[in-house]
């Protein structure tokens, strides 16, 4: 894997996620970007997470690395805070942790759910394929004084070898691609316990197509939707707003 165009092994990125410290992380993702941190607020809770300052520049980097040979995954997807992931750290703010509770959240570029959830006093796992996502992450946890409550993982749901079981799993925007559904929905199935309670939390614009998920989703779990308007969550495109569904799975 690389590591802002480096070849890293897993090893070599776990040792650097877990050993450096803030400090050096910061030198080392400022000598390839222009970055500052941005207040996100929940409810009564502050929260600084790490930006990279000039995002269209980033974006239009990115796209010409689409336009020849590394298609999807060269687009910058973990680097925004998406809106989707705003009502899953709400939900997860009134929330009362648990003994043994533990909290995975997949897909989760700059890690805003597992933040908060962290700050309200869950073990959370933050987890990401992509190493840079994964950087930005840590970054956040020690900014915030959370390394007590949070760490992250390289995880890939669509590969699997992951392991672990955990009470809730979160994520936002991880089914945009149908080529995802199947994969995530084992994932789920095979990191949640068998003999207790749990529940997976899984957020989406209105926009996208989730149902063929969610059809074979039933035959697992019981599943609930809400909506929540896009205006409490920012999420606009072109002047329009979107709102927000929440999907809640529990046990049959």
């Amino acid at each position: 894997m690389k590591l802002f165009g480096r070849g890293v092994t897993v090893d070599e990125l776990n040792g650097l996620l877990r050993e450096a410290l803030l400090q050096e992380l910061m030198d080392l993702v400022g000598a390839v970007h222009g970055v500052h941190f941005d207040a996100v607020r929940v409810g009564a809770e502050v929260l600084d997470c790490l930006q990279i300052t000039d995002m269209p520049a980033y974006i239009d980097r990115q796209v010409e690395q689409l336009e020849t040979n590394k298609g999807l995954e060269a687009l910058p997807l973990w680097a925004r805070i998406w809106p989707a992931s705003l009502p899953l750290a709400m939900y997860m703010q009134r929330q009362t942790p648990k003994k043994g509770d533990k909290v995975l959240e997949l897909g989760a570029g700059l890690g805003i759910a597992g933040l908060f959830a962290a700050r309200r006093g869950f073990r959370v796992v933050i987890s990401d394929n992509n190493p840079e996502a994964l950087l930005f992450a840590r970054i956040n946890i020690l900014r915030n004084d959370l390394a007590h409550n949070a760490e992250v993982a390289l995880v890939d749901f669509v590969t699997g070898g992951h392991q672990g079981v955990y009470s809730q799993i979160i994520a936002s925007e991880i089914l945009y691609k149908e080529f995802f559904f199947a994969p995530l929905l084992q994932f789920l199935r095979d990191h949640i316990p068998s003999n207790v309670p749990f529940e997976i939390l899984l957020s989406a614009d209105e926009g996208r197509p989730v149902l063929k998920f969610f059809v074979a989703a039933k035959d697992h779990f019981r599943i609930a939707r809400s909506m929540v308007p896009g205006s409490l969550c920012g999420a606009s495109r072109e002047g329009v707003e979107h709102n927000i569904y929440v999907y809640r799975m529990r046990p049959l």
